[in-house]
């Protein structure tokens, strides 16, 4: 493949949101930076130790009430408790500090957690005096055994989440917490039932160590997943020194201007599970195409994640298995792809280090998820590829699926080796962890896949979540348009005087997409590919995640819940009439979608998909108009452009370039091939 000049490199970063670009990828500098960053999870081990003694506490204060009913010596206990946790907590949020860690936000506040252990054991006390009459002396004797023995099973509870947060890197699927859980309950429920026989209470060891199961649940929760944090999409702007990892990372955007990512907390069940989603925004790689004002290069509130409300995207529809989620929305304003940690003549390419930022963020305010879904659209997928991978030794025991949503890397071999590194400094970064060779040259797409989903394919080894984690590429089979994957290739393919003419390389496009998928999916079984029909760029936010069944192919939605589920169902989806998508406009099925006219009785199928121009031929009356059909056209015709060559992808010289005889290839008869995918009624047919 020729060498594409840097004119046709500014055209690939004006036009594009996106950049479908290098099989190949960054990491960070140490392998598994768990290791180096503990404190989040060591502040929650030293929150939840002195939140165990606050339990006790409060409940033996209790237990002495139920026999004196000194209610002044109760309260000053209880009180007294509550200013130990709240000290406790000071100097666990300090010493995270001294450690380049912050922790305040990851938990309630010493006061909300005191007041909030109070309530739970209030509630519990209750239930256990419920039956008795505390003014006779045997009654209350038993009652104050009864909350002693609950005492000790809510202090054992959270000294053992205590010990599980302490020890995590060598117990990361908590058999020895739950181990003492058992231990613990048993010794409770013997205890309490050896009382319970003469003691006429209501409540049952059943009923308080129901009680004292969600109590523990929700101090875990209050510890780990910052009750705090708003549900609604909220922007941080950090500080420009951020340590992590022993590193000081210095979040920015490409020309200076600050950094800024959103994050939300979730709700109900689903709040100590983690989205990641990695934005697109173009890219630039050299003098050229880093000046042209068009590729992203700030954040701003437009940027801000509630400003969509289709698709992923809307938190109010029932369908959305993300929408109760806790979440992490990486901006993007660097030009790189979330890979670059370099400064190239003046702009700062920085998606790599912004990315690491955001987690150390996300890492200190959600410190155990029990999911973990990595994701990002365009040039988001490749981050979501990239930082998917590392996240795993962010969160050890959680459990992983990571899809990229339309990056399925189809590149000049010319842009890996001569574009790639020398602008982002991504190579010293490979992770080679995972089986990846140390030369980004030599990468593909399909090995990071390979790589990454076998590495952590089986529960147990080198990560610790109850399944293996899954990987998956979603990408319409023609994706098409300004600023989509095959745009940037057809203009890394034939230059600036084809910019405008993306459909010039969609078959080779489609071609290489197709065969990355395959070899994906055979080097990996915990890898799936998702082909949907037509030329849409990206899905998360389009609406047709719930409902397009084209091609046939089942809803988004259904495949991703099926990766999600763990279910053994969920397999590769590829079209198999990949036609272009619309809407019915008018007739019976009006506002249905539709591929082509005949889906449309009495009305007409108009394309919403890219396509190329459409017009009506000179002798119609319509002469020059767009159109989709004959029938738009009067007396004439609905028209594309005339077919092109293309030579052919083995072609010596000019392999996949547009050209009109075989000279213009390496001479071979039949090198130019003739091509134009896109005709009348939404087909698209490559040769």
């Amino acid at each position: 493949m020729s060498r594409m000049g840097p004119l046709a490199g500014a055209i690939r970063a004006v036009v594009g949101l996106a950049l479908s670009a290098s099989p190949a990828v960054a990491s960070v500098i140490v392998h598994n930076h768990s290791t180096v960053f503990e404190f989040p999870r060591q502040c929650a081990a030293a929150k939840l130790k002195s939140e165990a003694k606050k339990c006790r506490a409060d409940l033996k204060a209790w237990a002495k009430w139920d026999t004196n009913q000194d209610a002044s010596a109760r309260d000053t206990a209880i009180s007294t408790a509550t200013v130990k946790l709240s000290d406790a907590f000071d100097r666990a949020n300090a010493k995270a500090v001294s450690r380049g860690a912050e922790c305040d936000e990851t938990s309630l506040t010493g006061t909300e957690m005191g007041a909030a252990i109070d309530s739970a054991v209030g509630s519990i006390v209750t239930m256990i005096n419920t039956g008795l009459d505390l003014t006779n002396a045997s009654e209350a004797k038993c009652g104050a055994k009864l909350i002693r023995a609950a005492a000790n099973e809510c202090g054992g509870f959270l000294k053992a989440e205590s010990s599980y947060f302490k020890k995590f890197n060598s117990d990361p699927q908590g058999t020895a917490r739950d181990a003492a859980h058992t231990a613990v309950r048993n010794k409770f429920i013997a205890t309490y039932n050896g009382i319970a026989g003469s003691c006429p209470t209501a409540a049952t060891s059943g009923d308080v160590d129901g009680a004292m199961s969600v109590m523990d649940s929700e101090e875990v929760s209050n510890t780990t997943t910052s009750p705090d944090l708003p549900s609604a999409w909220t922007g941080r702007t950090p500080s420009s020194d951020i340590t992590y990892g022993g590193t000081i990372l210095h979040p920015i955007c490409s020309h200076g201007t600050p950094y800024e990512f959103f994050f939300k907390r979730g709700t109900g069940d689903d709040v100590n599970k983690l989205l990641v989603y990695f934005q697109g925004g173009g890219a630039c790689w050299d003098d050229l195409t880093c000046s042209v004002p068009v590729y992203k290069m700030a954040v701003s509130d437009a940027d801000n994640p509630s400003n969509t409300t289709t698709g992923f995207a809307d938190l109010t529809n029932p369908l959305n298995p993300f929408r109760n989620w806790s979440a992490v929305f990486v901006a993007y304003c660097t030009g790189d792809v979330h890979w670059g940690d370099s400064n190239m003549n003046g702009i700062e390419h920085r998606g790599f280090v912004n990315a690491r930022v955001v987690e150390k963020f996300a890492r200190e305010h959600f410190v155990n998820p029990s999911e973990v879904f990595v994701t990002g659209s365009s040039a988001g997928a490749y981050g979501a590829i990239l930082h998917g991978i590392y996240l795993h030794e962010a969160y050890p025991a959680s459990t992983f699926n990571v899809v990229a949503d339309a990056g399925s890397g189809v590149i000049t071999q010319d842009f890996l080796v001569n574009d790639l590194n020398p602008a982002w400094d991504v190579e010293k970064n490979l992770p080679t962890y995972i089986g990846l060779a140390p030369d980004i040259t030599t990468l593909t797409i399909a090995a990071l896949y390979i790589a990454g989903a076998n590495y952590y394919a089986t529960a147990g080894v080198n990560h610790y979540a109850p399944r293996g984690s899954r990987f998956g590429q979603y990408t319409t089979a023609y994706d098409g348009g300004s600023g989509s994957q095959t745009f940037f290739y057809n203009v890394m393919v034939n230059g600036i005087p084809d910019a405008g003419s993306w459909w010039h390389s969609t078959c080779e496009w489609n071609r290489e997409m197709l065969q990355h998928s395959t070899d994906a999916s055979s080097g990996a079984s915990n890898y799936k590919y998702y082909i949907g029909p037509g030329s849409r760029h990206t899905i998360w936010g389009s609406n047709r995640v719930y409902t397009e069944t084209h091609g046939p192919v089942e809803t988004f939605v259904d495949w991703l819940n099926d990766m999600l589920s763990g279910s053994a169902t969920w397999s590769n989806v590829a079209c198999s009439d990949c036609s272009l998508l619309g809407s019915c406009n008018g007739g019976s099925n009006d506002g249905a979608s539709c591929q082509h006219d005949a889906e449309c009785p009495g009305g007409v199928c108009n394309l919403a998909d890219a396509k190329p121009p459409f017009t009506c031929s000179p002798a119609s009356d319509n002469a020059g108009a767009s159109c989709q059909r004959d029938a738009d056209c009067p007396n004439g015709a609905c028209q594309v452009e005339t077919s092109f060559g293309v030579c052919k992808p083995d072609s010596t010289t000019n392999a996949n370039k547009k050209c009109s005889t075989d000279a213009d290839c390496d001479g071979t008869s039949g090198s130019c091939v003739t091509e134009q995918p896109f005709q009348l009624d939404g087909v698209v047919t490559c040769p």
